[in-house]
Order: C-alpha cells, then structure tokens, then sequence
C-alpha cells in the first residue's frame, strides 16, 4: 500500500467572515437599543390620565421637557432662555422632513408651566399645528 504524503504546510489565514457577522449583528443591537436607552435616561415624570386617548396617527416630533427645564429635541439639549431661536430654527429644518407633523410634548409634572408654554409657542411659529401632550395612564 502505497501512501501520499500530506502537505505539511500550515494555513497562515484567519477566516474573519463568522467575526464580521458577529460584529455586525452587535452593531445593529445597539443602533436599535441605543435610542430606548437614552430616552429612559431622561428622568420626566408625565402626568397622569384616566382615560387612553390614543395620539395622532401622523409624523411625530418630540420633545422632551425635565423638571428643571431643559428642552430635549432630537438629543440634543436646548435652554429655552438662552436657546429659544435656535430651538424654533431646529423645529422649522424639521418641518422641511415632514409634511404634516405632530409634536409630542413630554412633560414633567413639576416642570414649570412656562416651559411648555414656550414650547407650545415655538411649535406654533414653526408650523406645527397637531399638539400632542404626553400622559401616563392611570391604573
């Protein structure tokens, strides 16, 4: 019986194509999550409802107010006394993406009403005329 001789030589190549896939499907796990980490880690205490009243059905834009009155619009922080032209120009570049929007407003209950109301005004002065006030159901 006669043998073959095996090639000795070792294969110097790492096959990374199972490591790339890892890495993208980890990638998208934290696109998706990022957002709903993020989101809870605004600390608002809505307000609460006895009944569901379900929102618009349209494009929504939202807005986030804190308790010490800080403005979330699209992650990015605004202080509406210093910021207030700045908060209305980013609201009115949004306005170009839809065509009809909605814009959501969450709300602390302990914010101080004057928040809202500016935030109010500034949608209204950008075009926005769906108003939507965010609220906790009461169980």
């Amino acid at each position: 019986m006669k043998r073959r001789q095996r090639n000795s030589q070792l294969i110097a190549e790492i096959n990374i194509t199972p490591f790339t896939d890892v890495i993208l499907v980890l990638l998208i796990i934290f696109m998706i999550t990022t957002p709903f980490i993020y989101r809870s880690s605004l600390k608002i205490a809505l307000p609460q409802v006895s009944s569901n009243q379900q929102p618009l059905q349209t494009k929504d834009i939202n807005v986030s107010i804190t308790s010490t009155g800080e403005v979330y619009l699209n992650n990015e922080r605004y202080n509406l006394r210093l910021d207030k032209g700045l908060f209305e120009f980013k609201l009115k570049q949004l306005m170009k993406n839809y065509s009809d929007p909605a814009i959501i407003i969450d709300g602390d209950r302990n914010v101080k009403y004057d928040y809202v109301v500016k935030v109010i005004d500034a949608a209204s002065r950008a075009g926005i005329k769906h108003l939507v006030l965010a609220t906790e159901f009461k169980r």
